[in-house]
């Protein structure tokens, strides 16, 4: 989970009254806005995983669910965006949902933002895919882990192939051009402001 930097959100988001039902507000213009700037802030990345998010998989998150404080809907701080975790496998639709993750429900003393410049030392990323907790908080973060989802088969598998891609273009000696290319490539975004997927995890294999 990479840090995000914060933007400024659309005007509108303000002027939204608290008790607007979401389901209304989805269809609005500023919904519209909101999505955009969202996804302008996260580089194209989902909030979570790191996958990127097309104009079909993805919907703006609520940190904080809603059914637990309506009062943050429109609270710009508990927003993000979120890929749909391939039909609820992971990720903001996979985390609320009590029949598909049972064991886990919100937990504000042990939730951390990707805004959060700390959240992204408590994950560490390996060759096969998976990702483990770090020594900075293992409890929060394998409450993260498994509350996302972020280690399910669907997640492991991309990332494994993602690090192998990576691993085949560098070979046994990497030469420090296909280095610094890969770096460029697979850690600054392209002219669009996007990042490509699994930024974390390019990062621990290009900059160890």
């Amino acid at each position: 989970m990479r840090t995000i930097q914060r933007n400024a959100p659309p005007d509108c988001l303000a002027r939204q009254p608290i008790n607007r039902p979401w389901s209304e507000f989805m269809g609005s213009e500023c919904h519209t806005a909101l999505d955009a700037t969202l996804r302008m802030e996260q580089q194209g990345l989902c909030c979570y995983c790191e996958h990127q998010i097309t104009d079909s998989d993805g919907h703006i998150e609520h940190f904080e669910p809603r059914q637990k404080n309506e009062a943050r809907t429109y609270d710009y701080t508990n927003l993000a965006l979120s890929c749909n975790g391939g039909n609820a496998k992971h990720c903001g639709h996979y985390k609320d949902n009590r029949q598909r993750n049972p064991g886990y429900e919100w937990d504000a003393a042990r939730f951390s933002s990707p805004h959060n410049p700390e959240t992204a030392l408590l994950f560490s990323y390996l060759l096969d895919g998976s990702i483990n907790p770090t020594l900075v908080d293992k409890e929060k973060s394998l409450f993260l882990i498994g509350y996302l989802g972020l280690d399910c088969s669907r997640l492991i598998d991309r990332r494994h192939q993602h690090a192998r891609d990576l691993i085949d273009i560098l070979g046994e000696k990497p030469d420090p051009v296909i280095v610094s290319w890969l770096r460029k490539e697979y850690l600054q975004s392209d002219a669009n402001g996007h990042l490509k997927q699994f930024y974390s995890l390019s990062k621990a294999i290009l900059e160890p």
